[in-house]
């Protein structure tokens, strides 16, 4: 069996690790490499995490450091989800980690470190332009973060969008709820320049926002323990990372879960029968300072009359995903 190739660019917390773990173990995916950038925690950290699920997975992909930071923004962490909270509205043009949510190393304060640190000394971007250039047409991106490294490299190189086969975006929301502000969700927020550069760039792209996520991706106690009883390392593993985000779900909103945005990506990444309803849309990235920052504008009835650029993933097959992630943590 001819096996798809896959680059993934993650800002590794507990949910990236969980969707690297997915594409590892899928016996049609040869991972190239996995480009890092700040986002959920900062990108060292954000190798450390991504070496250490490509160790438990026994693997031994390539990891690639990228932008430490956004385009044009500053970037910065916070330790609690009420400072997070009032910096967001505060309406600070300065951008913020996730490790209030996923924990100060990303994955659950639980002491995962990896037996080795080492990664390429190949800059991300040039591994990108190089990867894409080498390979026309052969390679489907899977972006699980924010867009700054993918964003680089097209500005390196534009010809690339081309040569890329195919990107999935775990971003923005269909539905226009947010998880940071009312309207934004966390990867296109953080990096609002880049994600307009990505989406007006002409790459063929589907767009698996945080509505898929807290809809047909949320864990509450039954599945969670129906995870919990497989009892292999894998799925020690991707339970007890969520550790923090699953405190936090309960102090928050009062009961025991956690949702996987990038696994469900990944997810319909590996499987386009994952989702149950799509539509070809075009889709606005909001870079404007203030409460709509980060927005992904979808303009479901055409009245900009804009470039239907985004297949915009609006339901997606949860029964089926949970199948899959239990299949890969067996």
């Amino acid at each position: 069996m001819s096996q798809r190739k896959f680059i993934i660019d993650a800002d590794t917390g507990s949910d990236d690790a969980v969707a690297i773990l997915m594409a590892l173990r899928e016996p049609t995916i040869d991972v190239l490499g996995i480009t890092l950038v700040s986002g959920n925690v900062p990108r060292d950290q954000g190798i450390i995490n991504t070496l250490s699920t490509i160790e438990l997975c026994e693997e031994t992909t390539k990891v690639y450091a990228g932008a430490d930071k956004p385009l044009t923004r500053d970037y910065s962490g916070v330790q609690t989800l009420e400072e997070f909270s009032a910096h967001v509205q505060s309406r600070s043009p300065v951008s913020l980690s996730a490790q209030c949510v996923h924990g100060e190393d990303g994955m659950g304060d639980i002491g995962i470190v990896p037996k080795h640190t080492e990664y390429e000394k190949e800059n991300a971007i040039d591994f990108l332009i190089n990867s894409f250039n080498q390979q026309p047409g052969e390679i489907t991106l899977v972006t699980l973060g924010p867009l700054t490294n993918i964003a680089l490299a097209i500005q390196k190189d534009p010809t690339i969008v081309e040569k890329i086969n195919y990107c999935y975006v775990m971003g923005g929301t269909s539905d226009g709820t947010g998880n940071v502000s009312p309207t934004a969700e966390f990867n296109i927020w953080v990096d609002p320049e880049a994600a307009a550069i990505v989406f007006d760039s002409g790459l063929p792209i589907t767009m698996v926002g945080w509505d898929n996520s807290y809809k047909y991706a949320m864990l509450k106690e039954k599945e969670i323990e129906r995870f919990k009883s497989l009892n292999t390392k894998y799925s020690d593993f991707c339970i007890d990372i969520q550790k923090t985000l699953i405190e936090l779900t309960h102090s928050w909103y009062g009961f025991c879960g956690f949702d996987l945005p990038d696994p469900i990506t990944m997810a319909v990444a590996i499987d386009n029968s994952v989702i149950l309803e799509s539509q070809q849309l075009h889709v606005i990235v909001d870079t404007r300072e203030g409460i709509t920052r980060g927005q992904t504008i979808v303009d479901f009835y055409d009245n900009e009359k804009g470039n239907q650029n985004v297949r915009v993933v609006t339901k997606s097959d949860k029964e089926k995903f949970l199948n899959m992630l239990e299949g890969y943590v067996k």
